[in-house]
């Protein structure tokens, strides 16, 4: 596979790509733009990308900041997740949503094709298989 270094055009182009389709397109444009896995900070939607060669590309948060809950509420996560991925919320709602259910931050693994919750520590944590496209 060619290597391509990851810009925010990049990324914003395979956004816009899957703009109303559902996630695992969103994944699978990633990957085909050579990412690996990405993290995301839930409270200002802080974006790290990594590429299969190990090169970081850092888009800073471009919604309202907010504080995320210290207490982890595994079946709120689940029912956030799960409205997320019936349409029912959108992105920025699904965010605060999680936050307040105590998620951090969240990191997509497109190599073993998951999304890994992340809690206010370690030992809370929630993962999700990402379905292939």
């Amino acid at each position: 596979m060619e290597i391509i270094e990851l810009t925010e055009e990049l990324i914003e182009s395979a956004e816009q790509r899957s703009a109303g389709q559902p996630y695992p397109l969103f994944v699978k444009n990633l990957k085909a733009i050579g990412v690996d896995n990405y993290e995301v900070k839930v409270k200002n939607h802080k974006r790290t990308y990594t590429s299969v060669n190990g090169d970081k590309l850092i888009i800073a948060g471009d919604l309202p900041e907010f504080e995320c809950a210290e207490t982890f509420e595994l079946e709120e996560v689940k029912a956030a997740i799960k409205r997320n991925q019936d349409g029912i919320t959108d992105y920025p709602t699904f965010l605060r949503e999680i936050g307040a259910a105590g998620i951090h931050t969240y990191v997509a693994d497109l190599t073993g094709m998951k999304v890994i919750y992340q809690g206010p520590n370690s030992e809370y944590e929630y993962e999700e298989m990402i379905p292939e496209v």
